[in-house]
């Protein structure tokens, strides 16, 4: 329980839009970017970097895969622009990543 309240803590991340900006460039990240990749999978609505992060993890959030999928996607694990993970793919309407932390988890 301590290691999500860590994770919870130190995964919050704010992200600013900028409307003008090229697609690639409209996203910062902001503040403990140790967990960014899993928010970087769903702005990218790419799976393949989404299953990296979750390998990278693995040992040091959970001991498995899964374990690690389930630790970010708990409602009090890892935020992204405030909200869960889940949450965060389906109103960037990352379809692919949505469905993938969904039917996983």
């Amino acid at each position: 329980m301590k290691l999500l309240k860590t994770l919870a803590a130190t995964a919050a991340l704010a992200f600013a839009v900028n409307a003008n900006a090229a697609p690639e460039k409209d996203v910062r990240f902001v503040g403990e970017t140790q967990f960014s990749g899993f928010c970087k999978a769903v702005v990218l609505d790419d799976v393949k970097v989404l299953r990296s992060n979750l390998a990278r993890n693995v040992g040091r959030i959970g001991a498995s895969q899964r374990e690690v999928l389930r630790m970010v996607t708990a409602e009090n694990g890892l935020t992204c622009n405030g909200v869960n993970l889940i949450k965060f793919s389906a109103e960037r309407e990352a379809n692919s990543v949505h469905e993938y932390l969904t039917s996983r988890s």
